[in-house]
């Protein structure tokens, strides 16, 4: 049986390089390269400022945190994927609702939203899977009526 990678990062000479600078830098955590990947990320999305964090799990932790998602509310995640995302729900003091994923791509089943959204309900927090991307339009269309309650 062959091996199938979940994923296989395209590494050249170059990235290797920039890396071997960073840790002979003793600047593993912030330092000039932080600085510069932050200012660059804000010109590209033509934005003022970005944040660059330590991982996905402290980025979803301040993103709910930033929408002031707390004790009482919840948050739709699906129902498979990095134990994360509903970690970062809870971290805030939230509830995780979990909605079952669609089989044909594992990401959140659009059509089982829905009926997981009540009075408490402040956010959705889809994820793409497996390099598919999620129904992001669906899921943003009905992620308006979260608003309107």
């Amino acid at each position: 049986m062959n091996f199938i990678p979940l994923a296989r990062p395209g590494i050249n000479e170059s990235d290797i390089q920039r890396a071997v600078e960073v840790i002979r830098s003793g600047m593993l955590v912030q330092g000039k390269n932080v600085n510069a990947f932050e200012h660059a990320f804000a010109k590209f999305i033509k934005v003022n400022h970005a944040i660059a964090l330590s991982n996905g799990t402290a980025t979803l932790h301040l993103a709910l945190l930033a929408h002031g998602i707390g004790k009482g509310d919840e948050v739709i995640v699906p129902a498979f994927s990095y134990v994360a995302t509903a970690n970062a729900v809870e971290l805030v003091g939230a509830k995780p609702v979990f909605v079952d994923v669609d089989i044909s791509t594992f990401n959140i089943d659009v059509k089982q939203i829905e009926e997981k959204i009540s009075a408490r309900t402040r956010a959705i927090i889809p994820v793409h899977e497996f390099g598919l991307a999620c129904d992001i339009e669906e899921v943003c269309r009905i992620a308006v009526k979260i608003i309107l309650l």
